[in-house]
């Protein structure tokens, strides 16, 4: 049964996933490559805080963070194959799968640190 503080932290981790797409989307189309660094840790971020203060489990908190972002690809990646060639429009996927790594990855962390004695 989810509680009504996991529930929270669901739609929290698909707003703060939502957000990170679109800026990281901004900062490949603007060049600013230190920005979509700073996204790319705030996935971590967002994935350590919802393991920490929402009690969830990694996987389910990155899963939440890519979520909204694959709506986006559904269009961006058919649509940049055309322009951008197929090697350069597979950026959209990894950076997806690299948002939901961080995010694991980062959740993981917390946990890990959790279990130490």
């Amino acid at each position: 049964m989810t509680t009504a503080r996991a529930g929270l932290t669901y739609a929290a981790a698909v707003a703060a996933g939502a957000g990170l797409f679109f800026l990281s989307f901004g900062a490949i189309f603007t060049g600013s490559w230190p920005m979509q660094g700073l996204f790319l840790l705030g996935c971590a971020a967002v994935g350590a805080g919802a393991v920490r203060l929402g009690g969830v489990q990694p996987a389910t908190a990155a899963l939440m963070l890519t979520f909204p972002a694959l709506f986006w690809l559904t269009w961006l990646f058919p649509a940049s194959i055309p322009e951008a060639g197929l090697l350069r429009a597979l950026l959209w996927p990894g950076l997806v799968a690299l948002m939901g790594g961080l995010a694991w990855a980062g959740g993981r962390a917390v946990q890990w640190r959790r279990d130490l004695p």
